[in-house]
């Protein structure tokens, strides 16, 4: 993933970069999905550049990051609801335990997924990174 954004504070080693929607939002087939809902917005990105508040960067994020941050948001918790539902058919027997177990799944590993994100959040190798500063 490559986008253009602005820097608006830093903290350390990384930048607050507010991202601006481009054209790209608007023929993507994930769009409803994503954050951006073609509003700008924000994101913290490693800073190897130097770049200054007020300048125009380009951030990248890698791919495996990408498919990770992907797994981990819609494939864990579908986990969770299958694993759910199993358990509840398996010790309730019928159909709405078992219904009833797939949602206490779900919930339960969209907590997980909560806590990971608080875990692994702040680790720098999972964060985008400011490749050039454009002004």
């Amino acid at each position: 993933m490559r986008d253009f954004g602005k820097i608006i504070d830093i903290k350390n080693d990384t930048a607050q970069v507010l991202i601006q929607p481009h054209g790209g939002c608007g023929n993507c087939s994930l769009k409803g999905t994503c954050a951006t809902n073609e509003d700008a917005h924000l994101l913290w990105a490693n800073n190897p550049k130097s770049g200054k508040i007020g300048d125009e960067v380009v951030i990248e994020l890698k791919p495996e990051v990408k498919i990770f941050g992907s797994a981990l948001v819609f494939i864990l918790p579908l986990v969770g609801l299958f694993l759910g539902y199993l358990a509840g058919d398996k010790l309730g027997g019928n159909t709405d335990y078992a219904v009833l177990g797939a949602i206490i799944g779900l919930v339960l590993f969209f907590g997980l997924v909560r806590l990971i994100d608080k875990l692994l959040g702040d680790r720098s190798a999972l964060k985008p990174v400011i490749t050039h500063v454009l002004s």
